[in-house]
């Protein structure tokens, strides 16, 4: 069985001292395919090591929604494209809207969004998409910039669900699943085609176990989660995620 981790972040400095033994534990687990996400010219950095070594990660760079908080010039954007030409991503991510977090960067946030999915259609590459608090503009922004891609960590209704559903996206799910009180998110993952469901960490964020380093290995007990709230077997959820995967990058 093949593990995907749709959306991690091994460059991360939280994984500069022990990242080859983070990198030997998920693959001794079965995690050999992966979204590393950069969102920092050091993650990158990393990021593209870590692609040039395991042929089933793939390399996302952007500029990250919260990241706009002092600096949100036009040379950015420019420094963005010089990056996508020398490294050549297999994706454009996270980006997207933050009104939870950063409600103050509305108006720099939503031309960022815009700006990277043009880029994402000039470079003809899928998109990893940031959405908390902005289902309605995130949508309404995503119908009139169309590209495909994922929807990051997913934590609305089905209905908004099967809009995105709608406009080529597949949405991915991480450790909320684990957590006693999820009902939203099962609910959600029990109606969602089968062909249209990921998997994720967002390590070293989002661990389901307090003080605990979250880590792309820890994606087994979320699989393990969506297996039962299926209802179907590991092997078909794994074979199942795994063409989902690679559909994205046209595999």
């Amino acid at each position: 069985m093949i593990f995907t981790d749709a959306h991690c972040h091994l460059g991360s400095r939280q994984y500069d001292l022990d990242r080859d033994e983070v990198i030997t534990r998920m693959l001794n687990k079965g995690v050999s395919k992966a979204i590393v996400i950069c969102c920092s010219r050091h993650d990158l950095m990393e990021g593209v090591k870590l692609r040039n070594h395991h042929p089933g990660f793939k390399l996302a760079v952007s500029i990250h929604p919260q990241d706009l908080e002092y600096d949100y010039s036009e040379k950015r954007l420019d420094d963005l494209r010089k990056l996508i030409e020398e490294y050549h991503p297999d994706m454009i991510g996270e980006i997207g809207l933050d009104y939870r977090s950063h409600p103050h960067t509305k108006v720099q946030q939503m031309h960022f969004f815009i700006a990277q999915l043009e880029m994402a259609r000039h470079y003809g590459l899928p998109v990893n998409i940031h959405c908390r608090k902005a289902s309605a503009d995130t949508l309404n922004i995503l119908k009139e910039h169309p590209c495909k891609g994922i929807i990051h960590s997913y934590s609305g209704s089905i209905e908004m669900a099967r809009l995105f559903i709608k406009e080529g996206y597949c949405l991915a799910f991480g450790a909320s699943v684990l957590f006693p009180n999820s009902h939203k998110p099962q609910q959600v993952i029990s109606q969602l085609p089968l062909g249209r469901l990921l998997i994720e960490t967002d390590s070293p964020y989002q661990s389901p176990v307090r003080d605990h380093r979250h880590e792309p290995e820890d994606i087994v007990n979320i699989y393990e989660a969506i297996s039962r709230i299926r209802n179907i077997s590991i092997q078909e959820l794994t074979a199942a995620v795994e063409n989902n995967f690679d559909g994205i990058f046209n595999i």
